[in-house]
């Protein structure tokens, strides 16, 4: 729904005025209004790995340590890289992720790793050992743009149109703006916030398609194996 739609029903629902534009509009409710949308999206929005959030970035190796910003990497508005999500593809193996003390400890050794090691810093990615160029890495990003044009081809991560689209879930952006909006009224929110949280955890978890559960662990991502089909085999 655009912001226009979802602005006027929150204020009739509100028994409140009804903008006919929420962009332009000079009325100081009409804009605490649209800025309390904006402090729910961008709150709501990291809430979780919303799957409308989650793009694919792919990137060709580079000969040097820096693959360079990720940013650039990652255009629609990098927010983090979902877990165990990114892989050389050229390779079929997986890129293993270091914090600041194992980067050390690999650079501080003489014998080269037999896999790739990437992490972020100052806004690159970086790996160890240098990548041979060419190679094809991949990965999953969530972005911070939450809105996007009347034409889903600009994503933004505030409004500048009245027909701009909210691609998080609508019930939970008004409730959330519901609850935000008595709060700095001064008026009782408890119960809507309440009703808030258990909207946001319920739609998390069914979000997407998770993968099932084992007893003993979660396996997050396949390792390299060798599948044998079912079948009679002559011995």
């Amino acid at each position: 729904m655009s912001l226009l739609n979802t602005v006027q029903r929150f204020c009739k629902r509100t028994g409140l005025d009804v903008p006919t534009s929420v962009i332009s509009a000079t009325d100081p409710q009409v804009k605490q209004i649209l800025a309390l949308l904006e402090e729910e999206g961008n709150d709501l929005s990291g809430r979780g790995d919303w799957q409308e959030l989650t793009n694919e970035a792919t990137h060709t190796t580079v000969a040097t340590e820096s693959q360079g910003a990720i940013t650039t990497i990652a255009s629609n508005g990098f927010r983090y890289i979902k877990n165990n999500t990114i892989w050389d593809r050229t390779n079929q193996l997986p890129l293993y992720v270091t914090d600041g003390t194992g980067w050390q400890e690999l650079k501080s050794t003489t014998t080269t790793a037999p896999d790739y090691h990437v992490r972020i810093r100052g806004g690159n990615l970086l790996s160890n050992p240098v990548p041979t160029a060419g190679l094809t890495w991949a990965f999953e990003y969530v972005t911070w743009n939450w809105i996007t044009d009347a034409t889903s081809t600009t994503p933004s991560q505030y409004f500048t149109d009245d027909t701009d689209l909210i691609l998080l879930p609508e019930p939970i952006v008004m409730m959330g703006v519901r609850w935000r909006w008595k709060k700095e009224k001064g008026l009782e929110y408890a119960e809507d916030f309440r009703t808030y949280e258990m909207m946001v955890s319920d739609a998390l978890s069914r979000n997407g398609l998770n993968r099932p559960l084992s007893a003993s662990k979660r396996i997050d991502s396949p390792s390299p194996h060798v599948v044998v089909p079912i079948g009679s085999f002559n011995l």
